[in-house]
């Protein structure tokens, strides 16, 4: 059996955040309320939304990718909702669909919230770095790390980040995931997370990210064999039976979203969610988060 977890890492750090920073609603706090129609297509694009998160199939997500294409504000307005689970489908989907109005809606729940490291894309902005930056400076004491009580210290954080670090792979993103890593080592004693195992392998992920990342074929017919030979995130001996599944793509045909997924057992395999952009003539990843897992 498969478990989905592309959302319910979202609805993790949401649903932690919420109860850590947000206030006792009251009669005149409109704050956490839920955010009102702001267009004609709002209702059905939030019908979009909840289908997505009971269902968490592809379909689903095609759908609601195709209308999040026009329908950008309504994403965001759904950003401000009091449900994480349509907060956290909100924010995957702009992310998913390389819109910048990402940026707005990571902004919004990181001050809702106190604070959350997320990133939109491997072209990590600013103040994407910030968000990430500040939190983990959270995390430090005078003498190591503040662990917590959580058997993942990393979370509330969903795996998308490290891999737009790994794709961005400047010094600076090296240095925050070897931060990550420390505080992994320091506060996991006993196996490993799902983010630490990324981790320890950070440093060969952005060599490899850099040497096959980019210049991807995307034609029909050689899109999944370029998939297979540059998808460096899968384990090496499951690349080259990898499944790779054409989710959307966007009217200007310069994104592609995709599922990218490998078996190693009755129940053990991964799958990821994959954005592809084209920049120039160049078509390379621009997002990579973990789908499920089994």
């Amino acid at each position: 059996m498969r478990r989905h977890i592309s959302l319910l890492l979202l609805l993790a750090w949401a649903g932690l955040a919420h109860s850590q920073a947000m206030p006792e609603a009251s009669s005149n706090d409109t704050t956490s309320s839920e955010p009102a129609a702001t267009s004609e297509t709002y209702n059905d694009t939030l019908a979009m939304i909840k289908k997505w998160v009971e269902s968490d199939e592809n379909d689903d997500l095609a759908r609601l990718w195709a209308a999040g294409e026009v329908r950008t504000l309504d994403l965001v307005a759904a950003c401000h909702s009091s449900d994480a689970e349509i907060t956290g489908a909100a924010f995957a989907a702009l992310q998913l669909l390389g819109k910048p109005e990402c940026e707005t809606c990571a902004d919004l729940a990181s001050q809702m919230h106190e604070g959350l490291a997320v990133a939109c894309s491997a072209n990590i902005s600013e103040r994407g770095f910030e968000r990430i930056e500040l939190w983990l400076a959270k995390k430090h004491t005078g003498t190591g790390y503040e662990c917590g009580e959580e058997y993942e210290p990393l979370m509330p954080m969903d795996d998308s980040v490290v891999y737009a670090l790994i794709l961005d792979g400047s010094s600076r993103s090296q240095s925050v995931l070897d931060d990550m890593l420390g505080l992994e080592k320091a506060c996991v004693t006993d196996g490993a997370t799902i983010i630490g195992e990324v981790l320890e392998q950070a440093k060969s992920l952005i060599v490899a990210a850099k040497q096959s990342g980019h210049n991807l074929s995307v034609e029909p017919e050689k899109l999944k064999n370029s998939i297979r030979a540059s998808s460096f995130f899968l384990p090496q001996k499951y690349r080259k039976d990898s499944e790779v599944e054409v989710i959307a793509t966007n009217r200007a045909r310069n994104r592609i979203l995709l599922e990218v997924s490998y078996r190693c057992g009755r129940l053990c395999g991964k799958g990821y969610y994959v954005l592809l952009r084209k920049d120039g003539k160049d078509w390379h990843y621009a997002v990579i988060r973990m789908a499920w897992i089994s």
